[in-house]
C-alpha cells in the first residue's frame, strides 16, 4: 500500500506539473482558439544610443519615418518632410504646406511605407502616395459613404456594420498595408447611440480597422475587440488595437489592455494566439463610463498616466522580429518586448516615451513620443543594434 501511495502521489505531481505546461484554449470571436505562450529569452538588454541635431529646428510635432534608405523626420504642422544622413546632418526638404503639386493642405496624422511609396494620411481624410523622387504620383479620400445608407437610418438605427457610422480612430491612430496594395488604419464610431463612452455594445460588434484599395478609397471594415473588453464592459480610455502585418495572408493584432497576441488571416479569421505578459505593468484596470465627453478627457488623460498598457506592434520583415511596445508602473522606463517565430526572445527595458520606428541595417530606430509639456528644440533619433542570437 505504501508503494501505491506513492506512485499516486507522484502521479498526481506530475499530472498537476503536466497541466501547468499545457497550452490554454482562448476563445475570440466566440470560437475557441489555442493560445501558446512560448518564451526563449536570449536578450537581456540593449544598448541605445542617441542621435542629436541642435542646430536644425523644425515646428516640434514631428513622425520619424526611414523612407528612400533615409532617415526622415515628418513635420505635421508644416507638412514637410526632412531628410537626414545616419549621423543626423539635414541634407534636403521636400513637400511642404500649400495647393500646388507636390504639396499639403491639411495636417499629416500618420504614416506607411508601402513598397516604393511613402503614404500619408492627413487630417481631413486625405491620403498621398509620394514616390522615391519625393513626387505625389495619387491623391486620395476616404470614402466611408459609399454604401450609401440613407442618412436617417444611419442617425436612429446605428449598426455596427454600417461602414458609414465610422471615422479614422482618434488618439491611437495606426497606419499600416496589407502587401496586396491596400492601406489599413485604425477606425472607430463617434455616433452618440454607439460609441466606446457610453454603451457595451461597442466592445462586442464595432469594427476596429478600415481597410482601402488607394486606386478608390472605398472602406471596407473588419475585426473587433477581444474578449478582455467585454470582461471589463468599458475600458474605454485604452481603445488602442495595434496591429502589423507579416505578409499577404496575415496579420497580428494586438489591444492595449490585453497581454495576448492574435494571430490572424487577412480576412480576419484567427489561427491561435502567443505572446506574454509585459513586465513592471499597473493591469488593475477599472471600468469606466463618462458622463461627458470632458469628463471622459479628464480621466482618459489619468488613465494613460497610470495604468500599464501595450501602445506598438511592429513586424521587420527584413529581420523576422516583431516588436511590442509597453508603459510600466516605472516612471523612468517602459518595455520594449521582441519576438521571433511566436516566441518571446527579449524584454528589455527602453527610455520612458520610447517608440519604434523601423529599420536600417545594421540599426533599429526609435523616436520619443511627443509630449506637449516637455518639448525640446533639439532634434534626436535612437537606435540600437540587437546581438546576434
Amino acid at each position: 500500500m505504501k508503494h501505491k501511495s506513492n506512485y499516486l502521489f507522484f502521479f498526481l505531481i506530475f499530472a498537476i506539473c503536466f497541466g501547468c505546461q499545457q497550452d490554454k484554449e482562448l476563445t475570440y470571436q466566440g470560437e475557441e482558439i489555442a493560445y501558446y505562450p512560448k518564451k526563449d529569452l536570449s536578450i537581456e538588454n540593449i544598448k541605445i544610443d542617441t542621435l542629436t541635431n541642435e542646430s536644425f529646428f523644425y515646428s516640434g510635432l514631428g513622425l520619424w519615418v526611414i523612407f528612400n534608405d533615409s532617415l526622415t523626420l515628418l513635420d505635421k504642422r508644416l507638412d514637410s518632410a526632412y531628410v537626414f544622413s545616419d549621423d543626423l546632418v539635414h541634407r534636403s526638404t521636400y513637400l511642404g504646406k500649400g495647393d500646388g503639386p507636390n504639396l499639403l493642405t491639411s495636417i499629416i496624422l500618420q504614416q506607411t511605407v508601402m513598397g516604393d511609396y511613402l503614404v500619408l494620411l492627413g487630417s481631413n481624410y486625405d491620403y498621398h502616395l509620394i514616390n522615391k523622387n519625393w513626387e505625389i504620383e495619387k491623391r486620395g479620400q476616404l470614402d466611408f459613404y459609399h454604401e450609401k445608407t440613407p442618412y436617417e437610418e444611419l442617425l436612429k438605427n446605428p449598426k455596427a456594420d454600417y461602414i458609414g457610422l465610422y471615422e479614422t480612430l482618434d488618439g491611437p491612430l495606426k497606419l499600416s498595408h496589407d502587401y496586396k496594395g491596400n492601406l489599413v488604419f485604425s477606425v472607430g464610431i463617434p455616433h452618440p447611440d454607439l460609441n466606446y463612452l457610453w454603451h457595451e455594445t461597442y466592445y462586442r460588434e464595432a469594427r476596429i480597422l478600415g481597410k482601402i484599395n488607394p486606386d478608390d478609397g472605398k472602406v471596407a471594415i473588419q475585426g473587433r475587440y477581444s474578449n478582455i473588453y467585454n470582461q471589463f464592459q468599458f475600458l474605454s480610455t485604452l481603445l488602442g488595437a495595434p496591429f502589423t502585418y507579416l505578409n499577404a495572408d496575415t496579420y497580428i493584432q494586438g489591444y492595449e489592455a490585453d497581454s495576448i497576441l492574435y494571430k490572424l488571416s487577412d480576412a480576419g479569421e484567427a489561427h491561435y494566439t502567443f505572446g506574454v505578459a509585459g513586465k513592471e505593468m499597473n493591469i488593475a484596470y477599472e471600468n469606466f463610463k463618462a458622463e461627458s465627453i470632458e469628463e471622459y478627457d479628464a480621466v482618459r488623460e489619468l488613465d494613460r498616466a497610470r495604468y500599464s498598457y501595450y501602445f506598438s506592434l511592429d513586424y521587420v520583415k527584413e529581420t523576422g522580429l516583431l516588436f511590442r511596445g509597453y508603459t510600466k508602473s516605472n516612471s523612468a522606463a517602459d518595455g520594449l518586448q521582441i519576438y521571433r517565430d511566436d516566441t518571446l526572445i527579449g524584454d528589455v527595458e527602453v527610455p520612458k516615451d520610447f517608440r519604434f520606428v523601423g529599420y536600417k541595417a545594421p540599426y533599429y530606430y526609435a523616436e520619443f513620443r511627443y509630449r506637449a509639456d516637455k518639448e525640446e528644440d533639439p532634434i534626436r533619433i535612437l537606435r540600437f543594434e540587437l546581438p546576434k542570437n
